[in-house]
This record gives structure tokens, sequence and C-alpha cells, in this order.
């Protein structure tokens, strides 16, 4: 898994890139899903690139070509400021669009005031250039337009499982009526969010956002079936034996690569 990792850096960079993962169960997965989603937006014609932790691109001529995925505790985004050794981003562009980019395991602030780590994100670019531009750098506000939980486990998905990822996708959402009584930055926040089109305005329903953004478990191995029996009112899409090789990891990198094309550009 590691070798596939380092070959979809390498083809997004179009040079040999110095990959530091963090350890700790699941973070290659993690890597391996985000990774793949960026090779398949590159071959689908989108501009790709590996961004450092302080906004800065990385070209294929550099020194410093490494990839750092951040360890340790869950965090926000780093501050510009810290420099170049906090975890790395991938972005994407189509054509003349406003820009986005795809986090691996920042916190996402809620309403209750609680905050909940998204193993991979989408977002728009303007939202990250926010963050890190504040001295401290900041936990962005609301629900991704993507949201993947990646699950590197060999125990089949839970009901619990389902409902912990659900629960955290309430409390991130940020409807209209939550936006008008909550008063948080608006690049912080994503909805009514930026770029402030309709289509990223804050919503009136749960129902409606949750088939407006693209919400998947991706799994190592399966589901049980009062866990998938979840998925269809709650609008997640469970992915399952995401393994090397197997055809399931081209359905779920294609799935998020035609959401992105239709919605997240």
């Amino acid at each position: 898994m590691i070798t596939d990792v380092q070959n979809a850096l390498n083809a997004v960079l179009g040079s040999a890139t110095t990959l530091q993962n963090a350890g700790g169960a699941g973070r290659i997965f993690e890597l391996f899903v985000m990774t793949g989603i960026a090779r398949e937006l590159k071959v689908r014609g989108f501009e790709v690139w590996i961004q450092r932790s302080d906004g800065s691109r990385i070209n294929p001529g550099d020194t410093d070509r490494r990839f750092i995925q951040r360890g340790g505790v869950p965090t926000g985004v780093a501050s510009a400021s810290q420099g170049t050794n906090n975890g790395s981003v991938i972005g994407y562009r189509w054509r003349r669009l406003p820009a986005w980019e795809i986090w691996n395991g920042i916190q996402f602030g809620g309403r209750s005031g609680a905050t909940h780590e998204m193993d991979i994100a989408v977002v728009p670019a303007s939202v990250g250039a926010s963050l890190r531009s504040a001295p401290g750098g900041g936990i962005p506000v609301g629900r991704p337009r993507v949201a993947i939980d990646c699950k590197d486990v060999g125990t089949p998905g839970s009901v619990d499982e389902m409902r912990a990822f659900i629960a955290r996708l309430y409390d991130v959402t940020l409807l209209h009526a939550h936006h008008r009584h909550m008063h948080f930055p608006e690049a912080r926040a994503l909805h009514p969010g930026s770029p402030s089109t309709s289509k990223h305005r804050a919503i009136v329903t749960y129902w409606q956002e949750n088939r407006r953004t693209k919400n998947i478990i991706a799994r190592r191995t399966g589901f049980s079936g009062g866990a998938a029996a979840l998925t269809r009112y709650h609008g997640i899409e469970p992915h399952e034996n995401i393994v090397v090789g197997s055809s399931n990891v081209n359905e779920l990198l294609e799935a998020v690569a035609d959401w992105i094309f239709r919605y997240g550009r």
C-alpha cells in the first residue's frame, strides 16, 4: 500500500517525492485513499498539485519535495507562520474555476462546540488560505463538501460505527437557521462558505445537505447488515473491501472523482 501512495504522489508532482507518513493504525490507509483521489483527478484533466503546510506549492525541481502526513493529536489547520513542517495538502482546480483542497486528519468545529476529526475532507481552497493566514491557524467550522471516514480494521462495520459518523456530520452541519444565530468568521464557516455561490450556501434541512455533499465510509473489510441499512436515508456511501488491486478501490475513487466533477469544482 505504501508503494501505491508513493507512486500516486510521484504521478501528481511529476517528480519523486519524499513521503513522511504518520505512525498509527490506519494512517497509510488514509493516504492510500487520499492520494488515489488525487491521481484519479489528474487522469481526468484536473490541475492537481502538492502543497506545503504554509500554502506554497511543491514544484518538481524543488530541493524540498516532502509530503508530510500530520501525526500526533488531531488539530486544525496550521498557520503559515509556523513554517513548512506541518501536514501537507493536495490542491486541485478545474480549468479557471476556484481551487479546492483535500485534507487529511483535520478537526472540524461543530455547533455543540466539540471538534470532530475528518480522515479525508474536501473544502474550498479559500477556507484553507484564510485559516493559514491567522497567527495560530485555526479550526474550520461546518461540513466539508466531501467527508470520508477510513476504517482499516478487520471486523465488519457495525451499526454503532455508522451512527458515530452520522453524529459527526450532524454536529458539523450548519443549516440556514443555524447560521443566523451563530457568528463564525465567514471564511472559516463552510456554510455559506467560500466561494460564496448558491451551491455552497447554507441549506434548509439535513436531508438536503446529506444529498448535496459526498459522505463515505471506506473500509478494508465489510459492513454488517444493520449498518448498511442506515446509509440510504442519511446519504452515506458504504465502500467495502478497499484493498490494493481490488476493483472496489477503482469504484471508490471513481465515485469521488465523479462527484467532484459535477459539484466540487
